[in-house]
């Protein structure tokens, strides 16, 4: 009987610290001494707003085929340089690599994304979140008339 009650109360406690642990940790992401650094900026002035127009493509390492054919959808679209495409550049980011929590943060987010984004000298100064591509994925002409007029809306904001 009282290895029973002992291996109760060793399982106790560690559910106790792994609790204490990931609070620990979210609390730290939440008060910003996580160590990341803003990829948002903070002056978004008229002299920033001449920056580069970007296509971030944000992905994890988890294998996912829907994820693989957004990706090359995207790509494909992009290599099309079709209307407002031209002003336009595609960027790839691994957000399970050190160093880019911060977008995870900052644009909010959650699964893998296609971002439009206006950056000045590092920083984003506009962004919009294309979750739509999600609904589309299976279709590729209806994907390509969504990010098409997604990307004129975006470039068009500024104009």
């Amino acid at each position: 009987m009282n290895l029973k009650r002992l291996t109760g109360f060793a399982i106790l406690l560690f559910a106790i610290v792994g609790i204490a642990k990931a609070g620990s940790d979210i609390f730290r992401d939440i008060s910003g001494n996580s160590g990341t650094v803003s990829v948002i900026a903070a002056d978004t002035s008229d002299s920033l707003k001449s920056g580069e127009y970007l296509v971030f493509f944000f992905d994890g390492n988890s294998p996912c085929p829907v994820c693989e054919r957004i990706l090359k959808m995207t790509s494909n679209l992009m290599d099309s340089n079709i209307g407002p495409l031209v002003h336009f550049s595609i960027r790839e980011v691994n957000v399970e690599l050190p160093g880019n929590e911060g977008y995870i943060l900052d644009l909010g987010l959650y699964s893998t994304s296609v971002v439009l984004a206006l950056e000045a000298d590092g920083k984003i100064i506009r962004w919009k979140n294309l979750e739509g591509v999600w609904d589309l994925a299976g279709d590729e002409k209806g994907f390509r008339e969504y990010m098409l007029h997604e990307v004129e809306a975006f470039f068009q904001e500024e104009k």
